[in-house]
């Protein structure tokens, strides 16, 4: 990169794995990144941060992030969200005043498409790309008189949700759950939608992560399976491995003609899940952000946070197609959780449990970088407190 373009302030934007992942990766790279997290937060512990961390909240509005960054001095820079709110704000400044703040990120417009589940459902459907079948839910009564047999419950925004009740959907085991699940949704002020759900194990999901540069090309893709996860119906993966794109062909076909039809541009990480009836990869969903895993990701030689900040400086961004396979990488106490629930369900051993983490990576402790997993229990314990408050 130019001497210009390489001293260009980055902002990170956003929360815990997905934040300290973007700041390893960019802190690494010889920049100095800003982070807009909150006060206590497990990626404002890293060293790559220090003494450059803001603490203000969250907003849906563009221009009092615009008043925020000027208020302390941050003119042109760099924008990185790492949650959907960031992402949809960030776009709107990107569009808005792209020689203020300049991004890797796809369009308004498309952001709120991917964001929205019933959009996407209605957008993968018209190009073609295999999908589990998703329909809105507006009120109760769109749920009377349903088989809700092998169906669930989901909001059309899922990330407020999760981070609000720490879930990212409801099983319908009976007409009354399911009108209770949908009254929850509800009371959120959230829209619903009810979704085939995709018979298989843990281990039939899959996650293609990748860039898409300004031009729309798709400079690299990484594939990882998921071991574990928790909660173990609807939760997120706590043990994985990275696996050859080879191994998800279809999937990363589908993907990559997704992306080029809609314009895309960024960072991404979508879900699949192996449909156990005909053994077609069903694309669940694409995130436009980092997401938990991207310094897992970077760790196997592919980092899209540095891409990222190179195309929204207008360097040229490599294509990248190389990167370890067969690596492990496990999340604490998360994965501590999952053990718990699989050993109540007689379907995993302490030595079957061991035996998985051997190897394998940690997603938090880094030697050069210790003090996040070092802060961790405490992490932990202000979230536990926080969740027996709220109920």
């Amino acid at each position: 990169m130019a001497e210009e373009q390489s001293t260009t302030p980055v902002v990170i934007l956003g929360v815990g794995l997905s934040a300290l992942g973007t700041a390893r990766s960019l802190g690494r790279a010889g920049l100095r990144p800003y982070l807009v997290a909150p006060r206590g937060d497990l990626a404002t512990r890293t060293r790559w941060v220090r003494g450059r961390v803001l603490h203000f909240g969250e907003t849906a509005d563009p221009d009092a992030l615009d008043a925020q960054l000027k208020q302390r001095g941050l003119g042109r820079v760099v924008l990185v969200p790492c949650t959907d709110e960031w992402l949809e704000v960030v776009a709107s400044l990107a569009l808005s005043a792209p020689e203020t703040y300049l991004a890797s990120v796809p369009d308004p417009g498309v952001v709120d498409m991917l964001v929205d589940k019933l959009r996407f459902a209605e957008k993968v459907k018209l190009l073609g790309v295999a999908h589990p079948l998703t329909v809105p839910v507006t009120s109760e009564a769109d749920l009377d008189g349903r088989d809700l047999t092998g169906w669930f419950l989901k909001p059309r925004k899922s990330q407020l949700f999760a981070r609000r009740y720490h879930r990212k959907a409801f099983t319908l085991d009976s007409p009354d759950a399911a009108r209770d699940a949908y009254r929850t949704l509800a009371g959120a002020g959230l829209e619903g939608v009810l979704q085939e759900y995709i018979p298989g194990l843990s281990s039939d999901h899959y996650f293609i992560d990748g860039f898409v540069d300004r031009e729309s090309r798709v400079r690299t893709m990484f594939a990882r399976r998921r071991v574990r996860m928790f909660p173990l119906d609807y939760g997120n993966s706590t043990l994985m491995a990275s696996v050859p794109l080879t191994e998800v062909q279809q999937a990363a076909g589908d993907l990559s003609r997704f992306l080029t039809e809609i314009g895309y541009r960024g960072v991404f990480s979508a879900e699949f899940k192996k449909d156990q009836r005909d053994g077609v990869l069903r694309v669940l969903e694409v995130n436009a952000r980092a997401w938990w895993y991207v310094g897992f990701a970077a760790d196997c030689g592919i980092d899209v946070s540095l891409m990222a900040y190179r195309d929204a400086v207008g360097a040229d961004v490599p294509e990248s197609t190389g990167y370890a396979v067969g690596v492990r990488c496990v999340l604490l106490p998360q994965d501590v959780r999952a053990f718990h629930a699989l050993r109540k369900a007689g379907k995993i051993s302490w030595r079957a449990w061991v035996a998985s983490w051997l190897g394998a990576r940690p997603a938090v402790f880094a030697w050069n970088d210790p003090m996040p997993a070092i802060s961790l229990p405490l992490f932990v314990a202000r979230r536990a407190i926080r969740l027996a408050t709220a109920s």
